[in-house]
């Protein structure tokens, strides 16, 4: 008949670590460990659009917000009337995905799904200029 012998495990490695005297440390350190590796890296995907200039374009656009993809779009080459009409549409497609919509600079965006968080930091200028 043949003794099954169960492997400790990492609580209770931890916890014995814990409790047992500093004499039998030295034991502990020779015991084979068993560790789980993990990859820390997150890879996420942020679409810049530098020349948006047909409604196609905003609807690629909308459709890698869907995806969840971060968008920076730069309508400055479109024309005015088209313009408004991407925003109008885009603004619909970002309320449907609970995302955010900051403006960047002059026509320019940043559209992020409902997973991003977007932190506007105060650059020191604005700051003087609320202090005076």
């Amino acid at each position: 008949m043949e003794d099954t012998v169960a492997k400790p495990s990492g609580l209770s490695k931890l916890l014995n670590t814990i409790i047992r005297p500093s004499e039998q440390m030295e034991e502990l350190i020779e015991e084979p460990t068993y560790g789980i590796a993990i990859n820390a890296v997150h890879r996420y995907q942020i679409t810049v659009r530098r020349q948006v200039v047909s409604f196609h374009d905003a609807v690629a656009a909308a459709d890698g917000l869907k995806k969840g993809e971060q968008q920076i779009l730069n309508l400055n080459y479109v024309q005015p009337e088209l313009r408004e009409k991407i925003k109008d549409f885009l603004c619909g497609v970002k309320h449907i995905s609970e995302g955010d919509w900051v403006e960047l600079g002059e026509n320019v965006y940043l559209l992020t799904p409902a997973s991003a968080y977007v932190e506007l930091a105060e650059s020191e200028n604005s700051q003087t200029r609320a202090m005076n």
